[in-house]
């Protein structure tokens, strides 16, 4: 399958945080609360477009086109609905893309310290893994650790070490109805252990709970999930990736380090 040298790409900007500081209303959406100078959501669209792997961008926004202020927005190629979930958003941006078998990145709008480093190297690693349909991030604690000490995530311990996901998230919109069927019914039994283990296999599920599961062997399980749907974990160095602004601690804490002016670290590991 071929990988182009840019992919189209898409930010979602909607979603809700929830609680805001004293004497703030919440907008519309997540992706239009600010940090610093900037709604959130215009952070990772400014990355992406300045990323040499990155061609056309969509904002998937919870507010029509013509009502977002186009000196943080205007940079978007098109702008979608927002739907009444994360998969309908996912959905609505996807359908824009103008090449139903090429990949397109899919960003969230509350990755606020993403640099366009981060989003170019995410995308070469992806290149390196053509003959799969979906690529996931996922990042090491270390490199969480060192670069924003103490934030938190939910950590899965696999037998290369403990990661987290990111935001960056890569798919061919050619087998998105497949992958949607599969996460909504996985959605539906997520309190139920049994049915989950007949999803992703006993062994598989045994091998996670000893810590002995390895990324290709999760990479088996998904593929067996998703109906025949290959995916390819894809580890990134960079802390950006995963900093998501998803409660009142960590806006706050981003909007510290946007007053500091701090550009975010991102450890190395081998190409």
């Amino acid at each position: 399958m071929s990988f182009p040298a840019r992919v189209d790409a898409q930010v979602l900007a909607g979603g809700r945080l929830g609680q805001m500081p004293p004497g703030e209303v919440e907008p519309a959406g997540k992706g239009l609360v600010s940090i610093g100078e900037l709604p959130m959501a215009a952070r990772p669209l400014q990355a992406l477009k300045a990323s040499v792997r990155v061609d056309r961008v969509v904002l998937v926004s919870p507010v029509p086109a013509g009502e977002l202020d186009p000196a943080f927005f205007g940079a978007a190629d098109a702008v979608a609905q927002t739907g009444a979930s994360i998969l309908e958003s996912f959905a609505n941006g996807l359908r824009q893309a103008r090449f139903p078998e090429q990949p397109v990145l899919s960003v969230a709008g509350d990755l606020a310290f993403l640099t366009p480093e981060a989003v170019t190297d995410f995308v070469d690693r992806c290149r390196r893994r053509p003959d799969v349909d979906v690529w996931c991030g996922c990042l090491r604690r270390e490199h969480s650790e060192r670069a924003y000490p103490g934030l938190q995530h939910t950590w899965a311990r696999l037998a290369e070490g403990t990661f987290c996901g990111t935001g960056l998230f890569l798919i061919r919109p050619s087998v998105l109805e497949r992958v949607q069927t599969t996460v909504l019914s996985a959605t539906r039994q997520r309190k139920n252990p049994l049915a989950l283990a007949r999803l992703l296999g006993l062994g598989p599920v045994l091998a996670f709970v000893l810590g002995r599961l390895t990324l290709r062997q999760g990479e088996q399980a998904l593929k067996r999930v998703l109906g025949g749907v290959a995916c390819a974990g894809i580890e990134t160095p960079f802390a950006e990736s995963a900093f998501n602004v998803d409660d009142l601690p960590t806006l706050l804490e981003a909007r510290r380090l946007a007053s500091l002016q701090r550009k975010p670290l991102g450890g190395m590991i081998s190409k």
